[in-house]
């Protein structure tokens, strides 16, 4: 029973999005592109990360364009940025394959380290 479990989860992971799906996992910005990001996302919302700031959006449905788009808030803040804890936020981004473009950011699946704020 263990082994379906883990052999679903692989599945749902390499499966190509399609329109009305609800996107779950993570994706960063690529070992040295620059400013790091990352895109942690679930059924119940997600967390877009940069190295000062987090901001929580609720879950990011596609639309049949491959694209999403959600208001949210700043749960974190610091060093210099302009966003207090609070602001409304807002997301933009598609879908390319296994890759989101959120803004002028490329995010491939998967994980980063810890980001730093160099205030």
């Amino acid at each position: 029973m263990r082994y379906l479990l883990v052999i679903g989860i692989a599945l749902g992971c390499t499966e190509p999005l399609a329109p009305g799906d609800v996107l779950v996992g993570r994706w960063s910005s690529p070992e040295g592109a620059g400013w790091p990001i990352q895109l942690a996302a679930s059924l119940s919302g997600a967390d877009l990360i940069t190295p000062c700031t987090t901001a929580h959006f609720p879950a990011l449905r596609l639309d049949d364009s491959l694209t999403f788009q959600a208001r949210g808030v700043f749960t974190s803040a610091g060093g210099l940025v302009t966003a207090t804890v609070g602001d409304s936020t807002t997301i933009v981004g598609r879908v390319v394959g296994q890759r989101l473009i959120v803004g002028s950011f490329t995010l491939v699946r998967g994980g980063s380290g810890p980001h730093v704020c160099n205030a």
